[in-house]
């Protein structure tokens, strides 16, 4: 059963799935380990609350792996043809040029969280706007060249 499409909107400046609240980043590091030079090794706390959704996107070269925390985390990237739930303890990876079609809390009363760990070039995250550039919204990418 493939997942219904999602209404991507303009609110408050801020694009949002419609009528699902959007999720909260908290920088928990960032590293330059030596041992692979010219890069970054950034980890951030993603929390989703109840019902919310992120907007389909991509992480440009960076490859990510998320880390289930608590809660539960429908996503489903590039053709796949089903979203695929994950719980604590649980994991997914996305590599360089991933496209994150669906990526929401698979709740409606709990929140849920996990770590995204991505390995960035140091470069690309400087010239991609730091932290914020992490998370490229297609919306974005469509209203810059539209």
């Amino acid at each position: 059963m493939s997942s219904p499409p999602q209404k991507v909107i303009k609110k408050d400046g801020v694009w949002t799935v419609e009528g699902r609240p959007r999720e909260t980043i908290q920088l928990i590091s960032h590293l330059h380990p030596p041992n692979i030079p010219g890069k970054s090794l950034i980890t951030l706390l993603v929390t989703i609350p109840p019902n919310g959704a992120t907007p389909p996107h991509r992480h440009g070269s960076a490859a990510v792996l998320a880390l289930m925390l608590r809660g539960a985390s429908r996503d489903q990237m590039n053709q796949e043809p089903e979203a695929r739930v994950r719980g604590p303890g649980e994991s997914f990876y996305e590599a360089p040029g991933c496209h994150h079609v669906r990526g929401e809390n698979a709740s409606e009363a709990e929140e849920a969280a996990f770590y995204a760990v991505f390995v960035v070039d140091d470069g690309e995250f400087e010239r991609g706007g730091g932290y914020e550039g992490l998370v490229v919204l297609d919306r974005d990418v469509e209203e810059k060249e539209g």
